[in-house]
């Protein structure tokens, strides 16, 4: 075989059903192996940020890798932005390019730069340029292995043209390596927790994202119940899965170091969140310093990285969890004394929680924009309760999530900020759940970075449902000049913040997407009944243009 059939078989080997990608003149000998090899299949993008972010929303689905293909260094920059996102959110995505022959790549020939991995190094875990043929397959492997192997993130593996077409003995080839352990605390750290957690007069429990990740929700709910914490959800900011049940008697809300009930927490143990990544320069700290600052990552990198810690942890969730649950067990149960007093506590937060929601306005009839808040609450009438968001709505989220609660399962986000993530992202989601109703939600903004996806989830067959909430602006460009104005501004004063005259419709027709416009509510419960309704009828997205304010 060759070294572009040595690279599928070890894709085969993986499990890897598809091979996202946009080639080029240097993927002939790649796209030949394709062709002879059904097991993978090569789902076409027409821009690199597409192909890139189907990868990233299939791995964050499907909870495997997601590999694409790029053409040698131009596509690798190309893809670069999206990369980005997965390498911020730590999503197992293995990108391939497709480099120049050997020959031309010193002599700095067409599309070839010098030393090509090093450019896209700081956005991955490993970046690696293929010397030999008969490396390719165990070069791929470790592409894989690596991105697999937490804290997950992303590769990059380079592999000139002339190695894909050379020869490659059947003894190069390699097995997939063995998933690596679940990294456990020791004993003792896991004993020091449990006694904080259990004689602290005021404790609060963060559940970050990492818990849906590492499959550990149900033992954050056990250890909630059992030792009567009040729950809430890392920075929306930077939260891309749903680590705790909404409904759930112990969730209240999403952390804030303002919260009116934060003055009397004592102990704060955050397992699976990261702790923070922060948006504008802080003015005061986002843990208050007469915290006791307990937390848990499975990556080193994120514990103690802002704020330090009185317990600090490296651990995948369910193994820590599963140890602290037992260790919290064997000091025996709450005094009735403690259980009154966290019992208090916790009814105290949960009230706060529950006003605040029922304070939200309700989505009204009649003609003028909704609000986003408004249209969030309208979805949430309308689609399945386990309906898949995959939201990129940016500016609008917190407004959006106002209206709408994601269930655990249910939601994908990108906290990297490189726009145009959410469409495409959305079609890698379906194709890796392809039962379930999957819906983006995204900015008009962003959509138009990568309205190009709809052309593949048509060619595709991937009933994707994606809610345009149009302003007709980057609501954040508007944002900034309103933090350095100090006051409100108009966006039709500035450059750079107006992109109204856009036809979404129209684009989205143009790439054979169904498309329908809403200007208010009862408009847009319509249209989006009717987008469920014809994208799984005839395995098209649908595009729902909805005008908010």
């Amino acid at each position: 075989m060759n070294g572009a059939q040595a690279l599928l078989h070890t894709l085969k080997a993986r499990g890897i059903r598809y091979l996202f990608g946009l080639p080029g003149s240097t993927e002939a000998a790649l796209l030949e192996a394709l062709a002879e090899t059904p097991e993978v299949e090569f789902v076409l993008g027409l821009v690199e940020p597409v192909s890139v972010a189907m990868a990233d929303g299939y791995a964050r689905a499907s909870r495997q890798a997601g590999v694409v293909s790029l053409h040698t260094s131009v596509g690798a920059l190309a893809g670069a932005s999206m990369l980005y996102n997965s390498w911020r959110d730590g999503v197992p995505v293995v990108a391939i390019a497709c480099h120049k022959a050997t020959s031309l790549i010193g002599r700095m020939g067409f599309t070839t730069t010098i030393n090509t991995p090093d450019q896209v190094r700081t956005l991955v875990k490993w970046s690696h340029q293929t010397l030999h043929a008969s490396q390719i397959s165990e070069e791929t492997e470790r592409s894989i292995h690596y991105a697999l192997t937490a804290p997950q993130g992303p590769t990059f593996l380079f592999i000139p043209e002339d190695l894909l077409a050379a020869p490659v003995p059947e003894t190069a080839l390699v097995e997939p390596s063995a998933p690596v352990r679940p990294v456990r605390p020791d004993a003792e750290t896991v004993a020091q927790m449990a006694r904080e957690l259990r004689e602290a007069r005021a404790p609060l429990f963060v559940a970050g994202a990492e818990l849906a990740r590492g499959g550990a929700v149900e033992l954050a709910v056990r250890l909630a119940e059992e030792l009567l914490l009040p729950v809430q959800w890392e920075l929306r900011r930077q939260m891309n899965e749903v680590p705790f049940p909404a409904d759930h008697p112990h969730f209240v809300g999403e952390y804030s170091h303002r919260h009116p009930l934060m003055g009397d927490v004592d102990v704060l143990c955050a397992v699976g969140a990261k702790m923070f990544v922060e948006f504008t320069a802080r003015r005061e700290p986002e843990i208050p310093g007469h915290v006791r600052l307990i937390h848990a990552h499975r990556d080193p990198f994120e514990v103690g990285k802002l704020y330090p810690t009185a317990i600090g942890v490296a651990s995948d969730p369910a193994p820590l969890l599963t140890d602290l649950l037992e260790a919290v067990r064997a000091l025996g149960p709450l005094s009735p004394e403690q259980r009154q007093r966290r019992a208090a506590r916790l009814e105290a937060y949960r009230t706060a929680y529950q006003a605040a929601r029922a304070g939200q306005a309700q989505p009204a009839a009649g003609e003028g924009r909704m609000t986003v808040q408004q249209a969030g609450a309208l979805m949430a009438r309308v689609l399945p309760r386990n309906a898949v968001i995959v939201d990129e709505s940016i500016t609008s989220q917190a407004a959006f999530f106002a209206g709408y609660t994601p269930q655990v399962g249910c939601l994908f986000r990108g906290g990297g900020g490189s726009l145009g993530w959410g469409v495409p992202a959305a079609l890698g989601v379906q194709m890796a759940r392809p039962e379930d109703t999957v819906v983006a939600v995204v900015g008009d903004g962003c959509f138009s970075f990568t309205p190009q996806a709809l052309w593949t989830g048509v060619g595709h067959r991937l009933p994707v449902v994606v809610v345009v909430l149009r302003n007709d602006k980057y609501q954040a460009v508007q944002a900034g000049m309103e933090r350095y104005k100090g006051r409100p501004v108009h966006g039709e004063a500035y450059p750079g913040i107006m992109i109204d005259r856009i036809d979404m419709c129209a684009v989205a027709r143009g790439y054979g997407a169904h498309a329908f416009r809403a200007a208010y509510a009862d408009e847009f419960t319509d249209a989006l009944a009717e987008a469920l309704k014809v994208s799984r009828s005839d395995g098209r997205p649908a595009v729902v243009d909805v005008a908010v304010r």
